[in-house]
């Protein structure tokens, strides 16, 4: 553009025409040309030399006192600090604070403690998941919300339960579907995923649960000494200790549950193998480095095992 003007003597008219802008710009580019050289091409920030009306650094300060102390929204700390909601929130933003999820009180003091064990079996991680049936025929992802009888057929259907045991070193899984989690249920499920554990090779030491009823029973315990394996619970309220049979019921609602419209409950719990196998052969997971659980497996195992 600049060439046109001041080497090929075109017109500044011209040039716009040419370049599809308004005449300003190429007045603007030319002159800054002029003055600096190939340094004037450059693009300059757009933010300005002075903000008289910015919000001043101490309201800015107390907007995100109040989100860390008392986990108000927007709209509540602009009425405590007498600005607009959508300034709140561009301040929130900006300091990292735009979502409720980030920064709770339980952790903000306090760094996330990541941990892994260093041998496969050494601690399992299992946890109950509910998730409502599919009535045949799809429900309201495929009919539609407020379908006929759509709360008849909801009730009708029930749910299922997917007992899930995760082994913390690995990341390999085995899963059931149940129609419930009571303990008679959890305790086979645990003899089942003890067996296959160590048909891979992996000896449980160590499970690791939240307090739910099936696991405070005396047949969850008996069980697990049965197996072999001691019992520890999770902390009240803390989800967090038992993180990565959590996360892995997350992954099962993201890329199996909800990955389609099913038309049946049998539909989706017939594809459930299948997902289960490519979760532990052929899924990469970050937090492995990218690797897949089954090839971690070969990494860790004894040579016995190997």
């Amino acid at each position: 553009m600049v060439a046109c003007v001041l080497e090929a003597g075109w017109t500044v008219a011209a040039t716009a025409e040419r370049f599809q802008v308004d005449p300003k710009t190429v007045r603007k580019w030319r002159d800054r040309y002029l003055v600096d050289g190939d340094a004037g091409l450059v693009d300059r920030s757009s933010r300005p030399h002075r903000s008289p009306n910015a919000t001043p650094r101490r309201l800015r300060r107390r907007v995100c006192r109040l989100r860390r102390q008392r986990r108000w929204g927007a709209d509540h700390i602009a009425f405590e600090v007498g600005l607009a909601a959508s300034t709140v929130q561009r301040i929130l933003n900006a300091a990292g604070l735009g979502r409720l999820d980030r920064g709770d009180r339980a952790t903000d003091r306090q760094p996330p403690r990541r941990y892994e064990c260093d041998r496969p079996g050494e601690l399992i991680h299992v946890d109950v998941k509910k998730l409502a049936a599919i009535p045949d025929g799809g429900g309201w992802r495929i009919r539609g919300r407020g379908y006929p009888g759509e709360h008849t057929v909801a009730r009708r259907v029930g749910y299922r339960y997917l007992h899930s045991a995760v082994d913390d070193r690995t990341r390999l899984v085995y899963s059931e579907i149940h129609t419930d989690e009571k303990a008679v249920t959890a305790a086979g499920f645990w003899t089942r995923a003890c067996a296959w554990f160590h048909a891979h090779g992996i000896d449980p030491e160590r499970v690791l649960t939240d307090n739910g009823p099936c696991y405070r029973s005396g047949l969850w315990h008996r069980a697990c000494a049965a197996t072999g394996t001691r019992v520890s619970k999770t902390r009240p309220y803390r989800p967090q200790t038992n993180g990565k049979v959590e996360r892995f019921h997350r992954i099962l609602l993201e890329e199996w549950a909800y990955l389609r419209p099913w038309r049946s409950e049998t539909e989706r719990t017939d594809a459930y193998a299948g997902f289960l196998h490519f979760y532990n052969h052929h899924r990469a997971h970050g937090s492995l480095q990218w690797a897949t659980p089954i090839s971690r497996i070969q990494d860790n195992l004894p040579e016995e095992h190997s």
